[in-house]
Formats: C-alpha cells, sequence, structure tokens
C-alpha cells in the first residue's frame, strides 16, 4: 500500500491547500531537497511531482479530515509503542536537517539516525512517523528506498532490507520527508499560533508522550536513551531556532536563510528533543554551583524580541524571574546532586504553550512563574537525567518536579512559602478520593489520566514529602535521593526501584508505604483520643478511608506535636503510626495538649480530629494495653499471646475481613496461624469494652 494521497484530477485545490503546498515546497528548496523528489499518484495510478499535479486536489481538505482522526488515534497509542514494530535496534545518535517557519507547521528536510541491530537477525528496519508526513525517500546503510518499497500502516513504516543484518551490524537511516503534522491541542506534536500577549508567531514542539511520530521518525521506547542529538534548523530572518545542547554556529545562507546548529552529547529520551522558531532575543546569565567552584553553568534564555501592548519588552517584563534561575540551579545542585547538564547549558525558549516542557537544556515555556521555572528545571533532574521507565511511573518525573517548586520555596524563599504550596497541593490533591498516584494499566494510553493534576502532580508531590517524614530525618533523605540519582544517571527507573535504593539507604522500611500511598487510593481522616497520666501519654487512634476497597489502612508514620507543662517547654514531635489502635508511650514529662500534624506533612481529610478523653488508659486497661504484646512477629506457626485477663481475639486481613476468632483466657495462649503471606491485624476484645490492637505480619 502506498501512503500517497490518490487525488483526484477533476477537484482543485483550495486557497490554504495551495498555501500549505507552496510552504512545504520553499522548505524543500531551503534544505536542498529536490522538488522532483516529491511524487503522488492520481486515482488512475499515475505518478506525477507535486508539482505537475497541484491544481488538481484539495488536498488541505483531506489533510484537514484525517488530522481530526490521527488526533484522536495517538491518544490511545500504546504504552510502549516499540512493542508495534520490535525492540530490534538501539538507536545512538540523531541528526537532523530540517526546514521551519513561525507561521505553520509544515517541516521539509531529513532527518539520520544512527543504530546497533539487537535482533539475531535483521531483515526488516522499521520507524515510526505519522501517515500524515510525507516520505520521499529513505536510505538505510546508503541503500535508497523509494516510497513504492515502504510498507506504512498504524503510523509504522518498515523498510524490508535487501540484505539482512546481523546482530552488532551498525544501521544508518536517512528518511527524506516533509508534510504538515496533525494539530489540535496541549499535546500536539507541532504547533503554530501568536502570543496573545506579544503578538509573535511561534512554531514548538510537544512530544510528550505520544506525539514525537508527529514530526520525526522515531522509537518510542523510554529505555533507549539517545547518546547524542544533533539539530540542524534553518529558517527565513528574522526567525531564531532554539533547540537542545549547545549551540555551535549559525550559517548564513541564500535568500536570508539561516541555520542554527545544535548540538548535544548527553543521552536524551526521545520525547525530549525539541525545537521552537519566532524571531528571538538572547539573554544570558550563568550559575554558580558550590560543586563547580572554577566554573559556571550558562543559562541561555530566548525571549521574544517584542512589546506588549504598554511597550514594556518581553525581557524587561520578564528579566527578574529570568535572572533568578541560576539560584535555583544552585539550590538543587546542593540538595540533588550537581546539574547534569552543566556541560552544555540550561536554557528557556518561549511558545504560546499553557505552562512549560522540560525538553532536555533548553525548556519551552509559555511564562515565567517561579513555581513553573522551578517545576521545568527540577525535570532536568527527575524525567531528563533519570526518566520513568514506563509511563506508569510518570509520578517520578512529574511528583518530584512538583516536589521541586515546595523545595525551593523551602530553601531559597521561606517556610511560611513552603507550607502555604503544602496546603494548596493537599486541597488538590484530596479532590481525587480514589485513583492511585502509580497510573495502573487501564490509564496508561490516556494522556489525561497519565498527567492527572491531582494524582501525578500534586499527590505525588505531597507522598514524596510525607516520604520524607517517613524517613524521619534530612541527613538520611537527601542522601539517599542522590543515590538514586547517581545509580540512575542517564537512564530510566520504575517505582520500585525509587523504593528499594531508598530503603537500602536509609534502613527504612518503605513497602508497606508505597503500597498504600503510591499504589493505593485515596486518603485517610484520622480522629484521635489521647490522655497523659503517671508519664505514659495514651493514645486510641482511628481512621476512615476514601476508597477502602483498594486501600482499607494506611500505615504510615503520623506526627504529633506535644506541649509540656512547665515553663521554658518548647513544643516537641513525636511519630506515631496511625494504623495501631491504642497505644502507649512513656512521656517523663506532663503532657498539656497534643496536637496532629502540626507542620501539616501528612495528606489526610479535613476533619481529622484529635481531642484529650480523660479516662483513656485507666485501671485494668493500662495493665492489658501495657502486656498486649503477641510474639514473636513477625511469626511463622504459633503466636504466643500473654494475657491478664480473658478476652476474645479477632484475627482479620488489612481490609478488616475476619480470618479467625480465638477465646483467650488469662495466662499463656497459643494461636496457630496457618495462612498465607502478608499482613494482619489481631484484636483483643476485653470485658471492661477495651479493645486493643496488633499488626501481625507472617513473612
Amino acid at each position: 500500500m502506498k501512503s500517497n494521497l490518490f487525488l483526484s484530477p477533476m477537484i482543485s485545490f483550495s486557497r490554504t491547500a495551495l498555501l500549505q503546498i507552496t510552504t512545504i515546497l520553499g522548505l524543500m528548496a531551503s534544505v536542498g531537497l529536490p522538488l522532483s523528489a516529491v511524487a503522488t499518484t492520481n486515482g488512475h495510478g499515475e505518478t506525477r511531482s507535486l508539482v505537475e499535479v497541484e491544481g488538481h486536489s484539495n488536498c488541505a481538505t483531506l489533510k484537514g479530515a484525517r488530522a481530526g482522526i490521527e488526533m484522536r488515534n495517538r491518544m490511545s497509542l500504546s504504552a510502549s509503542a516499540m512493542n508495534r514494530g520490535g525492540d530490534t535496534y538501539d538507536i545512538h545518535h540523531y541528526h537532523f536537517n530540517l526546514a521551519l517557519t513561525n507561521t505553520s507547521t509544515a517541516i521539509a528536510g531529513d532527518v539520520m539516525f544512527r543504530s546497533t541491530v539487537t535482533s539475531p537477525v535483521m531483515d526488516t528496519f522499521w520507524f515510526e512517523l505519522r501517515s500524515l508526513m510525507n516520505i520521499d525517500s529513505v536510505q538505510i546503510n546508503g541503500t535508497r528506498y523509494l516510497p513504492s518499497a515502504l510498507s506504512r500502516l498504524n503510523d509504522v513504516v518498515r523498510v524490508p532490507l535487501l540484505s539482512n543484518l546481523d546482530a552488532g551490524m551498525q544501521v544508518t537511516c536517512r528518511v527524506f520527508y516533509q508534510g504538515t503534522p496533525p494539530s489540535g491541542g496541549f499535546f500536539s506534536g507541532v504547533s503554530s499560533a501568536v502570543s496573545p500577549t506579544w503578538g509573535v508567531n511561534v512554531t514548538w514542539t510537544l512530544s510528550e508522550p505520544f506525539s514525537a511520530p508527529d514530526w520525526f521518525p522515531c522509537k518510542q521506547d523510554l529505555w533507549d536513551k539517545i547518546d547524542s542529538v544533533f539539530f540542524d534548523g534553518t529558517s527565513v530572518a528574522p526567525n531564531k531556532v532554539a533547540s537542545t545542547g549547545l549551540l555551535i554556529g549559525v550559517d548564513t545562507l541564500t535568500n536570508n536563510r539561516r541555520k542554527y546548529k545544535w548540538r548535544s552529547r548527553i543521552p536524551m529520551a526521545f520525547y525530549l528533543m525539541a525545537f521552537s522558531v519566532t524571531d528571538y532575543i538572547e539573554h544570558l546569565s550563568w550559575a554558580h554551583p558550590t560543586a563547580l567552584a572554577n566554573d559556571s553553568v550558562l543559562i541561555q534564555h530566548w525571549i521574544y524580541n517584542a512589546n506588549n501592548s504598554s511597550g514594556t519588552s518581553c525581557l524587561n517584563f520578564n528579566r527578574t524571574a529570568l535572572n533568578s534561575t541560576g539560584a535555583m540551579i544552585e539550590n538543587f545542585s546542593d540538595l540533588f546532586i550537581l546539574y547534569p547538564f552543566h556541560t552544555e547549558k540550561y536554557g528557556h525558549m518561549m511558545a504560546p504553550l499553557g505552562g512549560g516542557m522540560e525538553h532536555q537544556t533548553m525548556s519551552t515555556m509559555g511564562s515565567f512563574g517561579m513555581d513553573l521555572i522551578a517545576h521545568e528545571l527540577a525535570h532536568q533532574w527527575f524525567g531528563d537525567m533519570v526518566t520513568c521507565a514506563t509511563w506508569n511511573d510518570i509520578w517520578l518525573n512529574e511528583g518530584w518536579a512538583s516536589y521541586g517548586e515546595y523545595l525551593h520555596r523551602q530553601y531559597v524563599v521561606s517556610q511560611t512559602s513552603a507550607s502555604d504550596w503544602m496546603n494548596s497541593t493537599h486541597n488538590s490533591a484530596r479532590s481525587s478520593t480514589t485513583g492511585s498516584v502509580y497510573v495502573p494499566a487501564s490509564g496508561v494510553t490516556n494522556v489525561n489520566r497519565i498527567f492527572s493534576s491531582s494524582l501525578t502532580y500534586k499527590k505525588g508531590a505531597a507522598v514524596l514529602h510525607m516520604l520524607r517524614n517517613e524517613i524521619g530525618d534530612d541527613s538520611l533523605f537527601f542522601p539517599a535521593v542522590r543515590e538514586y540519582l547517581q545509580a540512575k544517571r542517564h537512564s530510566v527507573a520504575t517505582t520500585d526501584e525509587f523504593r528499594q535504593i531508598m530503603e537500602q539507604r536509609t534502613s527504612v522500611p518503605l513497602q508497606n508505604f508505597f503500597q498504600d500511598w503510591i499504589y493505593g487510593e485515596g486518603h485517610p481522616t484520622y480522629n484521635i483520643q489521647w490522655n497523659w497520666r503517671d508519664s505514659v501519654l495514651w493514645l486510641q487512634m482511628s481512621q476512615t478511608v476514601t476508597a477502602p476497597a483498594a486501600t482499607p489502612v494506611f500505615r504510615n508514620k503520623l506526627p504529633l506535636g506535644l506541649i509540656t507543662s512547665g515553663p521554658g517547654q518548647a513544643p516537641s514531635l513525636i511519630q506515631v503510626e496511625p494504623a495501631l489502635g491504642l497505644q502507649r508511650i512513656r512521656i517523663p514529662r506532663q503532657v498539656a495538649n497534643v496536637t496532629l500534624d502540626p507542620s501539616n506533612a501528612i495528606l489526610k481529610g479535613t476533619a481529622s480530629s484529635i481531642s484529650r478523653l480523660a479516662n483513656l488508659g485507666v485501671g485494668l486497661e493500662e495493665l492489658n494495653v501495657m502486656n498486649f504484646n503477641p510474639y514473636p512477629n513477625p511469626v511463622q506457626g504459633i503466636l504466643q499471646v500473654d494475657l491478664n485477663s480473658a478476652a476474645e481475639l479477632l484475627l482479620t486481613d488489612l481490609s478488616g475481613r475476619p480470618m479467625n476468632i480465638y477465646h483467650g483466657h488469662e495466662g499463656k495462649n497459643q494461636l496457630d496461624l496457618n495462612l498465607p503471606s502478608g499482613t494482619y491485624f489481631l484484636q483483643a476484645f476485653f470485658p471492661t469494652g477495651l479493645r486493643v490492637s496488633r499488626r501481625i505480619v507472617i513473612p
């Protein structure tokens, strides 16, 4: 099947179609493609050059009709699109040579990429490219393949090779193509629009998560990072072409054209390659991280060369915000590791999109709010240097980048500012009473679920802050984060790999925490009663949850603030386990008041409460609670339970489902726990009405 549109000689081109064709032809000429290379087929099977038939079809109407279909189709692409062609090669290098304008999404030129065969034998080379993009020819290791030799189905292009390639052999593929990519919405691969504030036309790309094939031949494989990316973008002056990596030169060409040559030699995920085109002005600044004592990091801002309606230039309007980037790089380099692309640069390229996108070394920015700058910058560590291994794990990108907003406020602005941010984040996270931070298989092809603001971004950030509380010591937390970044540097990471590294570095068990807060759903509302008597703080704790079928109980540390009696007594903090019912903590100094989560570190329902119960822990209850400690725990086989009085013992699973009932007598009791591995709760009901609960683990 041929990919070219079948043209009817009885229909004439619309004015829009002629404009698109003229744009494409001009772009082709600007990068040296011969016009005769572009061929199409009419309804009678005759092949003609595009120039010969440009009066014979309403091509724009056909493309416009298909654009809507393409937009819908790419929203439902496989989360691992590489499986559509097979993981048969490893990409090493890309070299783009594209002609671009700031008024159209039309692209013309060629892309070369080098790779190594990983399958035992390769008889067909493949890549992804939207069917709206016309391929003029493909060269593989010097052999030219015309469109008639290609197979195109579901945006996968297959090239049957004239001779097989064995594992380990090198493949150089060069694709000559042109066309107008599909458009429609934030997640379009290429967009072209006018900035409503600054009045400039801009064309820019955004490939994440499934839109890279909109504009270049690619392999959508998060695991296969590209070792180096060269981007040559040509446009008519005064346009400038921004991209990733270092700008090594600008070539002046004929007809007032300029070629901008960008080079990056640091591994890059396929969706982080990008460009933007408009009339930019360059503003430079530098960061001076502690780890670069005798050097600095170049910060390259490409800002609209325009004024707003008040006559203020775009640069002057944003200058203060832009100049704050250096302090952010320095702060994150101290908290995490040295800015990972310091040998190249960090920068911003403006485009009229709603928000920003963390293209490697050069974020695309719609504006320059403090949180947005911090968010996209934090992505350079979390998302760019260490990329989520699957779209299920996208919270490792977006949750961390969002938490970067908090960390900038905490360490550079003020704790009050950071606390305000966390309060707002909790409000957003609470709006999703179900749904997990980890994207389930059912949502991994849905961009709205992948990039859920309340779950992926806000709850992801809130849970990272809770993880910091769970570990309990910044001198453990941040070194563990640094170890994670170093271990997965310029690679990919799964949620479980992140958990394992944090556990290994801190010696804090985190499986229950991740099960409840990352893979689980919803949040708890706590109700706590307390009393202090005879140097003992008694706590009766309960929780209601928003998604009991998914997460019946949340097992995390919960901070409580203690105010003790006596002059000059500063408030202190203790950590308790809210999954346990009644708890006894020795506090020698009299406790005057207990507050729930005084720094708002824990995501919880707004109705959470704490109050004093005067008779809590009085009489026999104290003795029973003090001695109700089943052992051994963890246990395999027989569980020993010592009781000071008779009690009914109820064993439940985490959902509260009864597993067994035992009639406990005063003295020693032996319970035979012949149950699957897991976590259970053993509750003792005493004649006085007291109920005590203990968590039991069967390994």
